[in-house]
């Protein structure tokens, strides 16, 4: 797995990624409202991640193909980590998540899990910081890792 510096020029391809992961992993853990608000907003959204001055963004490939995005907002904020499924399993969702969050001196970062992810985040240090909670049809628990 080779770890770069995510571009504009990699948008679409990231989009088609998370699209594909989120009708397996996301989209069916929200109501009728939550699907449409993340298809409407949160996808689309993406091209405002490339903003450098305000994200740090990687990409994973494997064998040139993208099997990974890893987004972190002002330096605190997780927004978006996301592993193709052939490459999940295998650590990736864990270099991605340690190579983005070696890019700040943040000591605390936040962020807000997919109920499927929950588990992986917890794993890698983060705690939940109030129950699960819903926004427009979209469900999450918050997180927040705090770094010494």
């Amino acid at each position: 797995m080779d770890i770069q510096k995510a571009t504009s020029a990699d948008t679409e391809t990231i989009q088609a990624l998370i699209s594909a992961i989120s009708e397996i992993d996301v989209l069916p853990l929200f109501s009728a409202d939550g699907q449409r608000e993340y298809k409407q907003r949160v996808l689309p959204d993406i091209a405002t991640t490339m903003d450098e001055s305000r994200f740090v963004t990687l990409k994973a490939l494997n064998a040139h193909q993208l099997v990974g995005f890893a987004a972190l907002r002002d330096g605190n904020y997780l927004t978006h980590l996301f592993v193709a499924k052939q490459a999940q399993g295998c650590g990736l969702g864990k270099q991605l998540l340690d190579a983005v969050l070696a890019s700040t001196s943040a000591k605390e970062i936040s962020l807000r899990s997919s109920l499927n992810a929950a588990g992986f985040y917890r794993r890698s240090g983060f705690k939940a910081t109030g129950e699960e909670s819903e926004f427009n049809g979209i469900r999450f628990i918050p997180m927040t890792l705090t770094r010494d």
